[in-house]
């Protein structure tokens, strides 16, 4: 049998290569556990968008919950203790927490973003989850304000998806302001732009209804005057019905 010293160098230099890397990590990790925390980095990874939860709050919060970092030994740090006390948080949507190899800390979060505020006995925002979030003093949402006879059950069943609709829509999560419920089944909207209410009846066909006054907006009310009618009534199949402003009714 004849022997390849060529195949034999590379064998004895891929074990002495897995050796090394086997004995630097044992090195490493044992040198990194009684190692101290050279520090903590705390990014807030939407900070740009949204400013619910700032990383001068977290590490304020870390602190009141008596969980010190920096200048203690690596080994024990415990991560999940720290995931666990950010999670709580009604404004962090999701935590990343790891040890780096200079021996710090890194703390990565997202916050959940308010696409509502439900008025009642008590306010709270809703996000694209339906998470309940509180209101923050100084810390406003600017988004549409649901109102009137709001229960639970036709928020999450029914009114919902028309929230998500508005939200994701550029131009309707400009100008709607107010969506107001005089009854539980009965949605009107109170828009930024133009003084008038507008009624959608009941939420079935809302993509359509919206089309519709979306249409309005663009062929009739950019050249009438956007204040030129007090009542939109988009509840009825292909029309319109407008009352101007002297209660004379005309449809569109």
């Amino acid at each position: 049998m004849k022997f390849s010293w060529k195949i034999i160098g590379i064998i004895i230099g891929c074990l002495a290569v897995t050796s090394y890397i086997i004995a630097i990590t044992v090195i490493f990790s044992g040198k990194s556990a009684k190692e101290i925390c050279r520090g903590v980095n705390i990014v807030v990874t939407d900070s740009a968008s949204a400013n619910f939860v700032t990383s001068y709050e977290i590490r304020q919060l870390l602190k009141e919950s008596g969980i010190s970092m920096k200048g203690v030994i690596m080994d024990r740090l415990h991560l999940s203790q720290i995931n666990r006390l950010l999670s709580n948080n009604s404004y962090i949507n999701q935590v990343e927490c790891y040890k780096t190899l200079d021996n710090k800390i890194n703390i990565r979060v997202s916050q959940r973003e308010p696409i509502a505020e439900v008025m009642g006995i008590t306010n709270y925002y809703i996000d694209n989850k339906l998470n309940k979030l509180p209101v923050l003093r100084g810390k406003p949402a600017f988004v549409p304000i649901i109102s009137g006879a709001v229960s639970d059950t036709f928020l999450q069943r029914d009114l919902f998806p028309f929230i998500q609709f508005i939200h994701q829509h550029t131009f309707w999560n400009a100008q709607i302001e107010q969506i107001y419920l005089p009854s539980d089944s009965i949605v009107q909207l109170v828009p930024r732009l133009g003084d008038c209410i507008i009624n959608l009846g009941t939420i079935d066909r809302y993509e359509q209804k919206m089309n519709k006054l979306m249409a309005l907006y663009q062929h009739a009310l950019n050249q009438v005057g956007w204040n030129r009618y007090s009542y939109i009534d988009l509840q009825y199949t292909n029309r319109v019905i407008c009352t101007k402003r002297n209660l004379e009714q005309q449809s569109k």
